[in-house]
């Protein structure tokens, strides 16, 4: 499938904008995380089949829209850092049961973890990432659905470097793969330019000391 990502929409560039400072606090990153991964619920929604159900309206009862056997969708949010963009899914997909995976890099997810998995077969996958660096954390899970008979896959991440997301859309035709942004700029954060960590608040003393006032570290 072709990989979507929005990176010129004007929603996704300031939302982006918020994201990437470091002169914002950990909720407030967090937010925009939420945001960021509730605008690629609204995307991914198209994919999904609605049903009719009853709903309450001023008028008595009335027909609105649900998504369809939304229980069986399971979300896979990856690491500490995915935590913030699956609740952005999770204000459109209210059902959906959620299983917090840490795979492995080049290795994928442990027996332990793939037991934990509600079945697999012909289920809907959503994994959520915040950023997708090389994909080595992401390959391997997606191969290890793949053998075990998942249904559709689909791939929500807040941002990937474009040769990343190239290589990706190529080795997995027929996932679905949903990007915020892609990007020409590739790094892997460690310290204060770690995800998780401002994420978290988890930034040591001492990283932060070593900081230059006023510097604002850029994830393009």
């Amino acid at each position: 499938m072709p990989l979507k990502h929005y990176s010129d929409r004007h929603l996704i560039r300031l939302l982006a904008t918020r994201s990437r400072r470091t002169d914002i606090t950990p909720w407030e990153l967090t937010q925009s995380h939420v945001e960021l991964g509730r605008f690629l619920a609204g995307e991914l929604a198209e994919l999904l089949d609605l049903e009719p159900c009853d709903i309450q309206h001023p008028q008595g009862l009335r027909k609105g829209w649900q998504v369809a056997r939304e229980e069986e969708i399971v979300l896979l949010p990856l690491l500490r850092a995915g935590l913030y963009a699956t609740d952005g899914v999770r204000e459109v997909l209210r059902r959906a049961p959620v299983v917090h995976i840490s795979p492995q890099r080049e290795r994928g997810l442990s027996d332990a973890e793939l037991a934990q998995l509600p079945s697999i077969e012909g289920r809907t996958f959503i994994l959520i990432d915040s950023v997708v660096n090389t994909g080595a954390s992401l390959e391997p899970v997606l191969n290890q659905l793949q053998e075990r008979g998942a249904g559709r896959l689909i791939v929500v991440a807040l941002v990937g470097p474009a040769t990343t997301a190239k290589r990706l859309e190529g080795a997995f035709p027929g996932v679905h793969f949903f990007f915020a942004r892609v990007s020409e700029n590739q790094y892997m954060g460690v310290g204060t330019t770690d995800t998780g960590n401002r994420l978290f608040g988890t930034l040591s003393t001492k990283s932060l000391e070593a900081r230059p006032p006023h510097q604002v570290s850029v994830k393009e």
